[in-house]
């Protein structure tokens, strides 16, 4: 029985893709290195607004004087989502065996994974890490990473191991999905939200992409089908309402009013059932953000997604568009489109 073990202390209250990027990154040191990830729920644990331990640090920082934070109000739905704790060791058990002495700890040496992700080389990302876990060969050990600020993004190797843990979650936990299975399906996620102005991530603006950017891929998109179309928008607004990048109330029903297509606002829904349709979307328009970038890795279905950051390596029927509306080449999208249909 394989007595070394890794053991992960990161946990930034940070949005999807940080948060997720820090479990990948164990993961691949676990896998590289024939050890057992030892999980803790408490790792993909976040602030909800309706935590009291969050409102009470919010509390303490405007009795300093200071702006309250926002919160991803991200809560416990990514332990929700992929149900870890039935598929890994737990760590709670194994802290228990390193209090009893049958395990010996040993911290991993800091590393550095830099952003962007798109040319990395996992072989040399995790050559140090490697050698420095073969070069404590003995039994019951757990490897410790701890206090290290760098996720893992890329996701060609694991995504398998992630598709099927999402799956498994899903039987013990079905999430309905409102597609009609007669119509296209045309999920369309549009980061506003933290980055609309006079938010707390609005410095972080040129992340949001243009309403025309969606528009134009949609006319594309829409040329090509010749059934029935399903728009499904997800995004968070302000007051419930959609909001353009430049933090302007903008209807897309009424935008498509004089259309056949039908169109669904899903706006400030709940994470879980607007990530599970973005994954099972028959065609997936992405935004800059790690919730379409996670879906993207994890759907089998056709998506357009904005170059960024991270890399799509190890994705299937994925077309990375420019982020710019004028750069987009709408003959090649349509090609694209139309193969997938």
């Amino acid at each position: 029985m394989n007595q070394r073990f890794l053991i992960d202390y990161d946990n930034p209250d940070a949005g999807i893709g940080h948060s997720m990027g820090i479990i990948n990154r164990a993961l691949k040191i676990a896998t590289r290195n024939h050890l057992q990830f030892a999980y803790s729920e408490s790792q993909l644990r976040k602030s909800n607004k309706t935590d009291w331990r969050w409102r009470i640090r919010q509390s303490l920082r405007m009795l300093r004087g200071k702006k309250s934070d926002e919160t991803h109000n991200i809560g416990d739905d990514l332990n929700r989502m992929l149900n870890l704790k039935a598929l890994l060791p737990s760590r709670e058990e194994l802290e228990k065996r390193i209090q009893n002495g049958e395990l010996k700890v040993i911290d991993l040496p800091e590393f550095e994974i830099h952003i962007p992700s798109n040319q990395q080389a996992d072989d040399e990302i995790y050559q140090s890490i490697d050698q420095f876990i073969h070069s404590h060969p003995g039994p019951n050990i757990a490897f410790r990473i701890r206090n290290n600020r760098f996720g893992d993004y890329e996701y060609a190797s694991t995504r398998n191991w992630f598709r099927q843990a999402y799956q498994e979650a899903r039987k013990c936990a079905p999430i309905p999905l409102v597609y009609d299975p007669k119509k296209l399906n045309i999920a369309v996620h549009i980061r506003r939200g933290d980055l609309l102005p006079g938010r707390q991530f609005s410095d972080l603006s040129s992340r949001m992409l243009p309403d025309a950017w969606y528009l134009e891929i949609l006319d594309t998109v829409l040329s090509q089908s010749n059934k029935p179309v399903a728009i499904h928008l997800f995004s968070e607004g302000k007051d419930g309402q959609y909001h353009s990048e430049n933090g302007n109330p903008f209807s897309w029903k009424e935008h498509f009013k004089q259309s056949p297509h039908e169109v669904h606002e899903h706006i400030d829904s709940d994470f879980l059932s607007a990530f599970h349709h973005l994954v099972h979307a028959d065609i997936l328009v992405g935004s800059k953000s790690g919730m379409s970038h996670l879906a993207g890795m994890l759907s089998d279905q056709c998506k357009l997604m904005p170059k960024m950051w991270h890399s799509y390596r190890g994705s299937n029927q994925l077309l990375e568009l420019p982020d710019t509306q004028s750069s987009l080449d709408k003959t090649n999208i349509a090609t694209f489109v139309k193969q997938c249909l």
